[in-house]
């Protein structure tokens, strides 16, 4: 069973390795750097607007509070 700090840990520290070998391959490499540049600084900067970005609730699947449908006086 892996322990909690691990499992916690272990996306963020995989996004920043990802980045950092990204940056490394964009400020040294030529040719297969450019596309692996390409890929570890876009997974990051994917993963981290999929997670932040603000969702629209699904209206349809909730049900209507009673206070949401009263007028106010």
């Amino acid at each position: 069973m892996p322990s909690p700090s691990a499992s916690l840990w272990r996306w963020p520290i995989v996004l920043g390795v990802l980045t950092a070998t990204g940056l490394l391959a964009a400020l040294v490499s030529d040719s297969w750097g450019d596309p692996w540049s390409w890929v570890g600084l876009g997974v990051p900067v994917a993963v981290m607007a999929w997670f932040g970005l603000p969702r629209r609730k699904a209206s349809a699947s909730l049900p209507e509070s009673p206070a949401a449908t009263r007028s106010s006086p």
